[in-house]
């Protein structure tokens, strides 16, 4: 008699996308946008609004399924930057 040791399989599939993050400053909290997915949400603080894509993200995926998934590009890195404008005097 032979001994039978179970191995555990990983079937899952790793999928890494953005999350832009963007404070609403009339209501509180965030909104939060998946470029490669087109997917809006939102949260009270940054990791309810990450946990709220988290679970958009794969109800979509399961809605869509995986084999007919599109992912968009990603996004270019994206910087602020802050500019200071002198208005040019006024034509007369």
């Amino acid at each position: 008699m032979s001994d039978m040791v179970a191995q555990k399989v990983d079937t899952g599939y790793r999928l890494i996308v953005t999350a832009e993050l963007t404070p609403d400053e009339e209501e509180g909290g965030f909104t939060v946008y998946c470029p490669e997915l087109d997917i809006y949400t939102q949260g009270e603080t940054v990791e309810d609004a990450i946990a709220n894509l988290r679970e958009a993200a794969e109800g979509y995926i399961e809605v869509v399924g995986l084999n007919n998934l599109r992912l968009r590009p990603k996004p270019a890195v994206r910087r602020e930057v802050e500019l200071t404008i002198h208005a040019a005097p006024a034509a007369h």
